[in-house]
């Protein structure tokens, strides 16, 4: 039985470890000048906001070949990259109670309520985009599975399209799901969607509160 190495699947995706790498890095002066919980999720923003940007050049460069070769490349891997980046986002909405736990009653907490609402925004942009990947390459690797309206090859901007309606509203729209292979991952994104969803609603109504009672 071949032995699965669990790190693979990172190899393929350079904007993530690229991502990682700088958000380290600026956490970590961060961290010289506020508490740890801040610094955290100061990084985590710069990151996250760093790998989108890169991601969205490669969209930019992608053409059909390069999809399908991807697709090829991240067949192994795909779930781990899927559940990890979930995972991460929403630890971050965690570290966001945490920063404005810490801040309420104190002459910080408008700058802490500034940086909860860029996580969230941060960590929600990330979950739909890693989702995107995954439908188009998953899309491209195993033949289809996804209908498009007007549209028989579809880019990546097409699954950003999808993903991000599936992230707003916890459903698709007017593109349509084939298979049982598509429809898991997008019961996974709509349940995720929901759940995170709700979380930025209530910590938005706690950061609202906090400002108030400050």
């Amino acid at each position: 039985m071949a032995i699965v190495n669990p790190l693979r699947p990172f190899r393929h995706h350079p904007s993530l470890f690229i991502g990682l790498a700088f958000g380290g890095g600026v956490g970590l002066a961060a961290s010289r000048a506020v508490h740890t919980v801040s610094a955290v999720l100061i990084g985590w923003c710069a990151g996250v906001a760093l790998y989108i940007t890169l991601v969205l050049i490669q969209f930019g460069r992608a053409n059909l070949d390069s999809m399908r070769s991807r697709a090829r490349d991240l067949e192994s891997g795909k779930w781990i990259i899927l559940m990890v980046a979930s995972t991460a986002a929403l630890a971050s909405l965690v570290a966001i109670v945490l920063e404005v736990a810490d801040a309420k009653g104190t002459a910080h907490v408008g700058a802490s309520a500034a940086l909860g609402a860029a996580t969230v925004l941060c960590s929600w942009s990330f979950v739909h985009v890693i989702f995107a990947q995954h439908y188009a390459h998953s899309y491209w690797l195993e033949g289809k599975g996804i209908d498009f309206p007007g549209c028989t090859q579809p880019d990546y901007w097409e699954f950003l399209y999808f993903a991000f309606t599936i992230g707003m509203t916890a459903q698709v729209s007017d593109v349509t799901t084939q298979g049982p292979t598509i429809r898991r991952p997008v019961l996974a994104h709509s349940l995720l969607s929901f759940l995170f969803n709700t979380a930025i609603l209530a910590l938005g109504v706690n950061m609202g509160a906090g400002l108030l009672g400050n």
